[in-house]
């Protein structure tokens, strides 16, 4: 494709997206036609050598030779284990019947002598067994000595299913472990849409469909703009403060026409599948015409160390209008490594469209409690992976020392952390390209960003930094009239030293609370009182919409005199989504339209 022509297309579809509405079912399947067609578009002309670009060429019929020569190339050394199986098998698929035999043949031998590891995350399990299910249909009644496990067809077949249906039973009782993550949605994604297209065996193919959906749901619920909003399991730098990098992003362009156009390859399969969004999950997706509250209950990565329960529970609240959303687990140590607690998101200053705070803490015992290996080596190894993990200035992680409250747009963050530990201070993310950030003489900092006004009352004493990112052409903001300092790359970071230590966080748009000299008024208005004592930290504090919040450190929530009882949350609670712990069904409502996924029944009911 010429490159000129190439950028007008990303341009036109940049200003279509930025103002998503909904449209008629008929106009979405043919705009989302012409998304996938972008998605695809740079694979099937593509030189480089990869399993996408020979997918797209065996799925449209063209350039056979140059896919079979790729395919081929690819299959003599094997590499990446179930992040290679997934392609793997999704090229096999959409293009054996364009393939040669000599590429049939080298995709058969590789899946009996190349191993791939099955991982250690949730992730890697269900692309693992999703793609030997995939593989164990498509190659039937082999022996062992065909397969690189030793095992037959049957038996992996077997296995696989198992698994996977484990995997469903679960998460629709007691809720995924790696959880609402930004950056890992295509690895869940992309298995259950080859699932529900090529499995031959019928409940296997409608289970596809079915937690396509479900997953799908998870996220239009909370979802603005492209970006997924409230506390996650995992999450990288950088897209934990330009959230628009992430994974979940480049689905949301693809399905919910939103966000900002991209080839990620992680949207190659499922812009060849035959997968459609229902209308309902897409109306769930962009309908932002009321506020809502949404909570949902999920679960801890499995505790094999330093805990008494097996799989504690998570418990999430969002608060979602159609400028901003915030969004918060109750804190704690919830997944390690790449927690994100809390956070604001919101439409204006692509990219960085949020603000947040963390305490950075790492230790061998975080580690220690999910990975199974020799805790004194576990660090060491963890960073080889995840470089930042023990930065005292990285941006992801959770604390067992730190603790929420969420009312509506309202949040209190407590820190209680004791001394020794690795990092004994907390942070907070300011973008620099917000238009105003202004420390009030009552002590809040009240900050503008379009129409979305965030106050943040620190109880502790803190210190500024001014912190650099590159520059990127995208801050342009495709020829959009925003202010010049939109463009402004990089970040404030707030640090307060003390170790009993938080912040009051109050957030409003226009349409809430009317001009941001108003808001400015209404948080000098309103000012928290705390306790900061070792083993004794608290705040009471009146919301700028006249709720009373009593928070106690670690567990202690009052609102309005009535103690909030975070263990009778559902597992989806809110306008849209409900299910009920342990019940395997996830009921979704929109005006006069219900989905019902049944996973006991197996079943779709609309």
């Amino acid at each position: 494709m010429n490159i000129k022509k190439f950028f007008l297309i990303v341009i036109l579809f940049a200003l279509q997206s930025a103002n998503a509405q909904m449209v008629s079912r008929e106009t979405y399947l043919k705009e989302f036609e012409k998304r996938a067609a972008f998605v695809t578009s740079i694979y099937d002309t593509a030189q480089s050598v990869g399993y996408y670009q020979a997918a797209v060429r065996y799925a449209r019929g063209k350039d056979l030779a140059t896919a079979d020569k790729m395919l081929i190339e690819l299959l003599r050394d094997p590499r990446g284990d179930m992040f290679w199986m997934i392609p793997a098998i999704g090229t096999y698929l959409h293009g054996k019947d364009n393939m040669s035999p000599e590429a049939r043949a080298a995709m058969r031998n590789a899946w009996k002598t190349y191993a791939p590891y099955r991982g250690d995350t949730e992730n890697h399990w269900c692309m693992y067994h999703a793609s030997l299910f995939l593989a164990a249909e498509q190659w039937p009644n082999l022996p062992g000595s065909e397969w690189y496990n030793g095992k037959s067809s049957e038996e992996n077949l077997r296995d696989a299913k198992e698994y996977l249906i484990h995997w469903m039973n679960i998460s629709t009782t007691i809720g995924q472990g790696e959880f609402d993550s930004p950056d890992y949605f295509p690895e869940y994604a992309m298995p259950m849409i080859l699932l529900s297209q090529y499995a031959k065996d019928p409940e296997m193919r409608t289970r596809g469909t079915m937690m396509t959906d479900y997953i799908f749901a998870d996220f239009a619920v909370e979802h603005l703009d492209g970006q997924y909003i409230g506390g996650f399991s995992r999450i990288y730098q950088p897209a934990v403060y330009k959230p628009l990098l992430s994974g979940a992003s480049a689905f949301a362009y693809l399905y919910f026409g939103t966000g900002e156009p991209t080839n990620s390859g992680w949207t190659v399969l499922p812009a060849l599948s035959n997968y459609r969004l229902p209308e309902i999950i897409y109306s769930i997706a962009l309908d932002r015409s009321k506020t809502y509250i949404h909570q949902e209950r999920k679960r801890v990565r499995n505790v094999i160390r330093f805990g008494t329960e097996k799989n504690p529970p998570v418990y999430k609240y969002s608060y979602i209008t159609k400028d901003y959303g915030i969004g918060s687990l109750q804190g704690g140590i919830l997944q390690p490594i790449q927690q994100h607690t809390w956070g604001v998101r919101y439409t204006y200053g692509r990219p960085y469209t949020t603000i947040f705070g963390l305490h950075p803490y790492w230790s061998g015992t975080e580690v220690g409690m999910f990975f199974p290996e020799e805790v004194k080596t576990l660090i060491a190894d963890v960073v080889a992976s995840k470089g930042t993990y023990n930065n005292p200035d990285k941006w992801t992680g959770g604390s067992p020392f730190e603790r929420t409250f969420q009312h509506k747009n309202t949040l209190i963050v407590l820190y209680d952390i004791a001394p020794g530990t690795t990092t004994e201070h907390i942070d907070g993310f300011f973008p620099r390209n917000l238009e105003e950030r202004i420390v009030e003489p009552s002590g809040w900092i009240a900050c503008k960003a379009g129409d979305v006004y965030i106050g943040w009352y620190p109880l502790q004493e803190y210190e500024w930094k001014e912190e650099s990112d590159v520059s990127i052409n995208t801050l342009n903001d495709i020829g959009r009239p925003q202010l010049e300092r939109v463009k402004e790359t990089g970040n404030w970071r707030l640090r307060s030293h003390k170790p009993q230590n938080g912040y009051v966080i109050e957030v409003r748009s226009k349409d809430e609370i009317g001009s941001f000299a108003q808001f400015q008024a209404a948080l000098n208005a309103h000012t928290p009182a705390a306790t900061l004592q070792p083993g004794s930290v608290s705040v009471q504090y009146t919301t700028l919409g006249g709720d009373k919040m009593d928070f106690a450190f670690p567990e202690k929530r009052t609102l309005n005199g009535n103690a909030i009882d975070l263990s009778k949350t559902k597992l989806f609670e809110g306008p849209f989504i409900n299910a009920e712990v342990g019940s395997e069904k996830m009921t979704m409502t929109y005006k006069n339209k219900k989905l019902v996924l049944d996973f006991k029944a197996v079943k779709i009911i609309e």
